[in-house]
């Protein structure tokens, strides 16, 4: 393309999940399975043509001192709101790093690190995770004037320890972002550690837990002189009148909200439980999704293909590592039984099929692995 920039030349684009259309069981994107709080279509049928027809508030500032005052932090001026956490990594990049300079990050992890440091012409440095998915040392010792630290990370579902990931921020000599896109499925949190270093920024998005991914959401919450750098860089009215809106409302109700991170979980362990049954190998995820592995006949590949035949998306991604792997986002009940029951027919094809294994996959009798 003539007319593009040379720095374009080489990047390969984000691709998202698949979207499809029609009746199908969605499993492929992480999407939270059950509805935002009451409260959230409350807001949004609330405004009124008024408001819409002017501009909306340019800095969040109602939402920000929301989320400020619910994630233990005295006032706005801690917090940035974004269009979804996506357009807040790419403003991270755009804040404090330079074309040149090296991004850090685990492997494997979200591949739209890697694309944002590209499209910025900065080098980015992938360091694997161990056997366990977890932090190697080698992190410990890479240079870099960025690190992207998710945690829970995906698509491997794994926490890194606190005491890792506390170890990492006071050695690292740059930015350390903490993505917590996932953190409301796990046991703890890295929310504190803002106030502890002077380096961290942890960023949340309202697209899982809060079941809010098509309003495009997410938050960073950082040092009051890290954030007044990222409003000299953010577009002047990067969220609309109705995300304002339904963002508030969603954080105020936040008991909701952590009712459906519990039934996520309770299932995620029922889902995880029966996965092992037929043979895959699962480890144990803090997220709304699960990552299978599986070393059997038929290939990861060739499941996936079966599983869409049969309108069921799960995700598969051709990449090293995760090449016999597939990650399925914990769905309804009867979602995660229908997935199930797809791959018993898949994975049992040839074979004697065991009838559904009653202890592991039983609710009750798991909800403790939660």
């Amino acid at each position: 393309m003539k007319y593009g920039r040379a720095i374009l030349a080489d990047v390969v684009g984000y691709v998202p999940g698949e979207q499809p259309s029609g009746t199908v069981i969605k499993l492929n994107t992480n999407e939270n399975p059950y509805p935002p709080s009451p409260r959230v279509l409350d807001a949004l049928w609330s405004l009124a043509a008024e408001n819409v027809r002017k501009y909306p508030d340019p800095v969040s500032l109602r939402l920000r001192q929301a989320c400020a005052q619910r994630y233990g932090y005295e006032n706005a001026d801690w917090v940035i709101a974004g269009n979804g956490m996506d357009e807040l990594l790419s403003l991270v990049i755009r804040t404090f790093v330079d074309p040149g300079d090296t991004i850090l990050s685990p492997y494997p992890t979200y591949t739209l690190y890697e694309t944002l440091s590209a499209l910025h012409g900065a080098k980015y440095a992938a360091v694997d995770l161990d056997e366990n998915f977890q932090l190697p040392e080698s992190l410990f010792s890479t240079p870099a004037k960025l690190c992207f630290l998710p945690r829970p990370n995906a698509p491997t579902g794994v926490c890194a320890p606190r005491e890792a990931v506390e170890r990492f921020c006071k050695t690292f000599a740059g930015i350390v972002v903490i993505d917590e896109a996932y953190v409301d499925f796990a046991d703890d949190n890295c929310m504190d550690f803002p106030q502890r270093f002077e380096n961290v920024i942890v960023m949340r998005t309202f697209s899982k837990s809060f079941s809010l991914a098509g309003m495009r959401l997410g938050i960073a919450v950082a040092r009051p002189e890290v954030i007044a750098e990222f409003m000299k860089v953010k577009d002047s009215y990067n969220l609309n009148l109705a995300t304002q809106a339904a963002g508030l409302a969603a954080i105020e109700d936040y008991d909701y909200m952590l009712n459906s991170a519990s039934r996520v979980k309770a299932t995620r362990s029922r889902l995880s439980a029966a996965l092992r049954d037929f043979g895959f190998t699962v480890p144990k995820s803090d997220s709304n999704f699960v990552l299978a592995q599986w070393n059997g006949t038929p290939s990861a590949r060739e499941i996936f293909e079966r599983l869409k035949a049969d309108s069921i998306y799960v995700r598969y991604f051709k990449v090293r590592r995760l090449e016999n792997a597939l990650r399925i986002t914990v769905g309804t009940d009867s979602e995660v039984d229908a997935l199930l029951d797809a791959l018993r027919t898949i994975v049992y094809e040839k074979k004697p099929q065991p009838p559904a294994p009653e202890s592991s996959t039983s609710f009750e009798s798991l909800q403790e692995d939660s």
